[in-house]
């Protein structure tokens, strides 16, 4: 599962306000709730230039997130918000896994496979590490990650959209991908939807909601170190 800075704990729920934010959530859904079920999302041996559910609107001025659970319990989180970097530095940033996980709990390997019809294709091993009093626990799965160029050039791309998937490891997860599209705006900024759909042990939308909100926070800051640019192993 992708996760931003920290892995968000369950907490109690909203005040009475809740209510109109609920409303705002249905109303804002990408996809029916019940279109969602169990199983892979991309067949990567096609390139993948749509995002697997439509963005939900930018508001201006401020980031825009919303989540929801499906009745067959995957939850489902999107946002959209506005980095003020060119989508060549978004996109070098995404390569670094990094900057999409909670690295004090998490170690990842990156496997970069050649696949001419993508900019990258990647294969990440994770291993999560969980810890009670005197127990410990190791989560093993592994992520496959498309980066497709849909508009511009490698040197100036102005659209990628990035798709993943969960594609072996643990039960724990029973489902999990989502999707990343960069779009270039006229003032050099870029446009980012993100949108991630999972089911798995312990794993609330709200969770994926604050995940993303991390995300976006380590997006942010300024000077990260991009991710693999040639073929091999890469341990982070």
């Amino acid at each position: 599962m992708t996760s931003g800075e920290r892995r968000p704990g369950r907490r109690g729920s909203g005040a009475p306000p809740a209510l109109l934010a609920l409303a705002v959530v249905l109303a804002a859904s990408p996809v029916p709730a019940a279109d969602l079920a169990d199983g892979r999302c991309f067949d990567f041996t096609r390139k993948v230039v749509e995002p697997l559910r439509p963005a939900i609107p930018l508001i201006p001025g401020r980031d825009n997130h919303v989540f929801g659970t499906s009745a067959a319990g995957v939850g489902w989180a999107s946002g959209r918000v506005v980095l003020d970097m060119p989508v060549a530095a978004v996109y070098a940033n995404l390569l670094d896994h990094r900057n999409v996980k909670d690295m004090t709990k998490t170690t990842i390997t990156t496997t970069v496979v050649d696949r001419p019809d993508y900019m990258a294709f990647h294969l990440v091993k994770i291993v999560l590490t969980l810890r009670a009093l005197f127990l410990k626990m190791e989560v093993p799965w592994t992520e496959a990650w498309a980066f497709s160029l849909v508009e511009g050039t490698a040197e100036a791309p102005r659209r990628i959209v990035v798709s993943y998937q969960k594609v072996a490891g643990t039960d724990h997860i029973k489902r999990e991908c989502g999707s990343y599209v960069l779009q270039a705006r006229e003032d050099g900024t870029t446009d980012l939807s993100l949108y991630e759909e999972v089911k798995a042990d312990r794993r609330s939308a709200r969770d994926t909601r604050d995940m993303h909100r991390g995300i976006v926070r380590n997006l942010r800051i300024p000077n990260r170190v991009a991710g693999p640019a040639v073929p091999g192993v890469a341990p982070h």
